[in-house]
């Protein structure tokens, strides 16, 4: 009995989650695990932040990461993408913008959790150099627990 998914509903799973797990190692200290939104594109994942944030710094230095994206509140309903890969760093302004675009157009949801109108101080935020991560999966480890009903 497999309970793992069928790319196909991997491809569809990651288009429909709103977050991701992004594990970074970090020299002499605990890995970084922080959640983040995404896309899923080409089947790889792309993640919008800040230049400037250590997510970068960290990435540079170690490329090799893992994402996890789960759900589900009780044994049946458990499902999970983890992948691992080496992450690159798009930091081209005009390429991060236009990455950044794609993701809100992969995730319509997006679009409703964003505010329309920011507080001053975090236009200013969003204004600052961007930064996309882009996740190419080396190996992809699935289960789906709904699947043990069957």
């Amino acid at each position: 009995m497999g309970i793992e998914l069928s790319q196909a509903e991997i491809d569809e799973y990651m288009l429909r989650a709103s977050r991701t797990i992004l594990c970074i190692s970090r020299e002499g200290k605990a890995p970084l695990a922080v959640p983040m939104w995404f896309g899923w594109m080409e089947r790889k994942i792309y993640i919008s932040t800040l230049l400037a944030s250590k997510k970068v710094g960290y990435v540079r230095e170690n490329p090799l990461v893992s994402c996890l994206v789960e759900s589900g509140e009780d044994y049946f309903t458990l499902k999970s993408v983890l992948l691992m890969g080496t992450c690159e760093v798009i930091d081209d302004q005009q390429q991060a913008l236009h990455y950044g675009d794609q993701i809100f157009e992969t995730k319509p949801l997006y679009k409703e959790l964003f505010p329309d109108k920011l507080p001053p101080h975090l236009e200013k935020f969003y204004q600052l150099p961007r930064a996309i991560l882009r996740i190419t999966p080396h190996s992809t480890t699935t289960w789906d627990f709904s699947k043990v009903r069957h």
